[in-house]
């Protein structure tokens, strides 16, 4: 997911892509319908090999560098060590990249995220993997937070909307 704000809005424009390797069509086959329209419409790429996807995204995210429009990158620090050779060949600084908590420490851009849309300031593109996404997630109540976690969503797929938390941490720093 990438944030990026206008400057005479001051809007937070949020625009999302997932990758997926072909396995997924086979272990998940009751969304692999959906998965391939996603892909028809353009915002979900079938990569061939393993490592594929982080390369797209480096090279995104070098692209926006080369702007001069990136100033932080954020992911789960669970699964940097991919990530990070990918941004490295693409030649983005180390420390752009940040590794945020996910879980319970999420709760903050949760409440921002939801603060923002209700102000109506985080604006999204409208993509349909976006809405599926959102609509498989289920929030917790966990003490004095609220959490979204995948095992309240069952096997769908949430990995955008925790992108998107990513980023709306991002930007409220």
């Amino acid at each position: 997911a990438v944030i990026g704000r206008d400057k005479d809005t001051r809007e937070w424009l949020v625009w999302t892509h997932a990758w997926a390797h072909p396995s997924v069509l086979e272990r998940r086959k009751e969304v692999a319908p959906r998965l391939h329209d996603f892909a028809k419409d353009g915002d979900l790429t079938l990569v061939k090999n393993i490592g594929d996807d982080v390369a797209d995204v480096a090279s995104i995210c070098a692209l926006i560098d080369a702007r001069g429009l990136l100033d932080k990158i954020g992911c789960d620090p669970a699964g940097l060590g991919g990530i990070t050779d990918a941004l490295s060949e693409a030649e983005i600084p180390p420390e752009k990249m940040i590794g945020l908590s996910q879980g319970w420490k999420l709760y903050g851009a949760i409440l921002t995220a939801e603060r923002k849309l209700a102000e109506g300031v985080l604006v999204h593109g409208g993509q349909p993997i976006m809405e599926w996404c959102i609509g498989n997630a289920k929030v917790e109540q966990r003490g004095n937070a609220v959490m979204i976690t995948k095992q309240a969503a069952g096997s769908a797929k949430i990995d955008l909307v925790l992108a998107m938390l990513n980023a709306v941490t991002l930007m409220s720093l």
